[in-house]
């Protein structure tokens, strides 16, 4: 696990503003969480959805470590201005998550101007875990861009009874498992979802 860094230039060169402007643009039609090129190195994060909620913002280099981590108070049309004038050349991720999303943008620093990679967004919102039956559940998904969304059942000492990924829809029958609780976990990247179902 890489190891946490906050650099301190960095924190002080960050400013935060929210503010409640809003434009029209149809790009952002698919993107609940948009980042928006302000200037040479400032970017400019667009919340889309108002029920995305309060969003934990984590800015990571291309080796995984956290260079600035915060929080955005999301609702629709709220946005929150990044300035990375502190930020060395490179790739970044800026990561939004929270116990029902997660999403991921790639942006890069270079002669310092900073590009965003449009098509490297990335979306995931929990899975949802019903049942259909005794002991099956069928799980949907909602993913943008994501196609390796990973996907655990572990009983509640932890023990995994089963790994693998997930497609747009699935159903697992657990009759074969002894009766108690059991946890889904579904992998992005570092994020993971739960959710919790009994076996009867």
């Amino acid at each position: 696990m890489k190891k946490i860094t906050v650099l301190s230039t960095i924190l002080a060169a960050m400013m935060l503003a929210n503010a409640g402007s809003a434009m029209a643009e149809s790009h952002l039609i698919n993107k609940d969480v948009k980042l928006v090129k302000r200037d040479t190195k400032k970017v400019e994060l667009r919340i889309n959805q108002p029920n995305v909620g309060t969003l934990d913002v984590e800015l990571k280099d291309k080796e995984g470590v956290i260079v600035y981590a915060g929080e955005v108070k999301g609702n629709e049309n709220v946005t929150t201005q990044f300035n990375l004038n502190a930020l060395p050349s490179g790739t970044y991720y800026l990561n939004c998550s929270n116990d029902g999303f997660w999403s991921s943008q790639e942006l890069s620093i270079e002669n310092g101007n900073v590009e965003i990679n449009e098509n490297s967004y990335k979306e995931v919102i929990i899975p949802q875990v019903e049942s259909i039956g005794l002991n099956r559940f069928a799980v949907t998904t909602s993913n943008k861009n994501v196609a390796d969304l990973g996907v655990a059942i572990l009983n509640l000492a932890g023990e995994v009874v089963y790994d693998g990924y997930l497609s747009n829809a699935n159903r697992f029958n657990l009759g074969h498992l002894a009766s108690g609780e059991y946890v889904f976990e579904f992998t992005v990247a570092d994020k993971i979802f739960k959710q919790y179902v009994k076996v009867k």
